[in-house]
């Protein structure tokens, strides 16, 4: 039987060499392919940093061209202000017409009242609810006022915004974060009688609502006084778009 060598005290060194050799290597190979990594999340943060800073640049440089639009404007108004009487109508007027539309005035002028209160008919359904005046009976009358051409409205002496809600919240109904009962009393100013006709045509919105015994009371006024909105308003989210500016789904 053959017996193994022993192995003297060179080779054994050779061994050991290759053996530190081998465990180098591979630290290096590991410290290159952590460079890498290291090289390759520099390089996506340079490139978000980046695209941050166009949009942050863009963003500038659509804020700087809306200020000098608004200043544009701003010199506008200055000279027809300072050309004389005509020039400082026409601004009293468009300012009139904007106050009108977001409700920030009180306003008067011809239209309807409409006066709705509860059912008194005998309860066939089971169903109280069913004779009660809801929100989306008060809704329909809005909207058909709206439709006719109704200038301002109101809702027991709350102005009507495109920001209004008129919400059913147990027995009562809410406007502008406000509780009312029955009877509801709605004004209206626009052509009284367009906006009358358009109430009471057959089928319409007061022929529906009499057909459960809802009293609904519609009288032509030569003149009712609609108070302004007197809550506040805020935008959080929405913000105006300078012309020529190109909207976008984000």
């Amino acid at each position: 039987m053959k017996t193994k060598r022993p192995r003297n005290k060179g080779e054994l060194a050779v061994v050991a060499v290759c053996a530190v050799v081998g465990f180098l290597l591979a630290a290096q190979l590991r410290t290159v392919q952590l460079t890498g990594a290291a090289d390759q999340a520099t390089a996506t943060r340079l490139e978000t940093l980046q695209d941050l800073y166009n949009e942050l640049t863009a963003e500038r440089d659509g804020l700087a061209d809306q200020v000098q639009q608004l200043q544009g404007e701003l010199a506008l108004y200055r000279d027809q202000a300072a050309s004389g009487q005509a020039g400082s109508e026409a601004l009293r007027a468009e300012l009139d017409q904007l106050e009108i539309t977001a409700g920030l005035t009180d306003v008067e002028g011809p239209g309807v009242s409409v006066i709705l209160e509860d059912s008194s008919s005998s309860n066939l359904t089971g169903d109280e609810a069913d004779y009660l005046i809801h929100d989306s009976d008060l809704l329909s009358v809005i909207n058909e006022l709206r439709s006719a051409g109704a200038e301002a409205i109101s809702l027991n002496g709350e102005r009507i915004l495109a920001t209004s809600e008129v919400r059913c919240t147990g027995a009562v109904v809410t406007v502008n974060g406000r509780r009312y009962a029955a009877p509801y009393v709605i004004f209206a100013i626009g052509d009284k009688d367009t906006l009358y006709n358009a109430l009471t045509m057959r089928s319409g919105v007061v022929d529906v609502l009499s057909q459960w015994g809802i009293t609904v009371k519609v009288t032509a006024n030569d003149l009712l006084l609609i108070p302004k909105y007197n809550g506040s308003i805020s935008y959080e989210y929405a913000h105006s778009v300078a012309p020529g500016e190109e909207g976008g789904e984000g």
